[in-house]
């Protein structure tokens, strides 16, 4: 299906972002890799010669970065068909022990950046009548977590955006899919944590079965999507369990809130 198609892909220099591209390299789709760190996105491009594809680096905690990728693509002559908003990052601490300005930086790249990219590309994509919008969310969107609030508030507001999105942007022909991946092996679980719990370590999924999910559901018109059984089943328990227990709960097994 997106095969001569070109994807953008924010986060793509490791992780879930970096095997999405590796899949759609594989099926004959251009692809056109966002991120910090400017010699991982070469080294991945070379990899993917096969297809053409593009670097910009950016820093999607600057407001500015987002309006800065859009006209990168623009003055390349690059038309994006498939958006993959895949960066973001957390921090595995209570609220007062964190800056403020760390704080905002998750909003900054979790939501802003997200919401900004999606806004700019979803526009020509409605014009042509056909785009895809893939935003990687988490099953901690489900969760109030003590111990990691703001990541999981903004996970929160990832989920209901492509929900939303999902329904108004499909008469456009725009399909819009959350990604909600638990525990995933990836630079970021080791980043969000202080310390991986032996538990938590054995429900961990590899990156390339999370990103084959996301994109599988993005084929498919899918809504939201959560990969695993063990992570269905934890989204499941939020609708019969009662909200408090719900958010004592996660803080115990996601936030090591005591």
């Amino acid at each position: 299906m997106f095969s001569g198609k070109t994807a953008l892909i924010t986060g793509a220099s490791s992780g879930i972002g970096e095997q999405m591209a590796r899949q759609l390299a594989a099926v004959g789709c251009n692809l056109i890799l966002v991120a910090r760190r400017t010699e991982r996105l070469d080294s991945l491009a070379g990899e993917l010669a096969s297809v053409t594809v593009d670097v910009i680096t950016a820093d999607l905690s600057d407001p500015q970065a987002a309006e800065a990728v859009y006209a990168q693509t623009q003055a390349a002559g690059r038309q994006v068909d498939i958006l993959i908003n895949n960066a973001g990052f957390g921090f595995q601490k209570p609220l007062l022990s964190l800056p403020v300005a760390d704080q905002l930086g998750m909003v900054d790249v979790n939501v802003r950046s997200l919401l900004a990219l999606t806004q700019r590309f979803a526009a020509p994509m409605a014009q042509r009548g056909q785009g895809w919008v893939l935003n990687v969310s988490s099953v901690s969107a489900w969760f109030p977590i003590p111990g990691m609030v703001t990541y999981a508030a903004s996970k929160a507001c990832v989920l209901h955006l492509s929900r939303a999105l999902h329904e108004e942007l499909k008469p456009a022909g725009i399909v819009v899919t959350a990604l909600c991946p638990g525990g995933t092996r990836t630079e970021f679980s080791s980043i969000a944590r202080e310390r991986m719990d032996p538990d938590l370590e054995k429900a961990m999924m590899p990156a390339d079965v999370v990103a084959a999910a996301g994109l599988e559901a993005l084929a498919s018109g899918k809504a939201v999507v959560v990969p695993g059984a063990l992570y269905r089943i934890m989204v499941s328990l939020v609708r019969v369990l009662p909200a408090s227990w719900v958010t004592r709960l996660a803080g115990r097994v996601m936030g090591r809130h005591h």
